[in-house]
């Protein structure tokens, strides 16, 4: 039996200070879902029960610094 994924994209809501390209969260949420992922998203400062109670329920969290375009 295959178990679907869980995963959570953790990303600030300011842009990077360095620069560079932006991250195309859209096209990463897709190509993940197409991979039988279940994707989340979780802008920062949105709470740490939040948060918290998503890394219970066993998303995998992957955090982003900057734009999330």
């Amino acid at each position: 039996m295959t178990v679907s994924r869980k995963i959570l994209l953790v990303h600030a809501p300011e842009r990077p200070v360095k620069a560079g390209t932006p991250l195309d969260l859209a096209r990463l949420r897709e190509a993940l879902a197409g991979r039988g992922a279940e994707v989340q998203e979780l802008p920062l400062g949105s709470g740490s029960d939040n948060l918290l109670d998503r890394l219970e329920a066993g998303a995998m969290p992957v955090v982003f610094r900057g734009d999330a375009s």
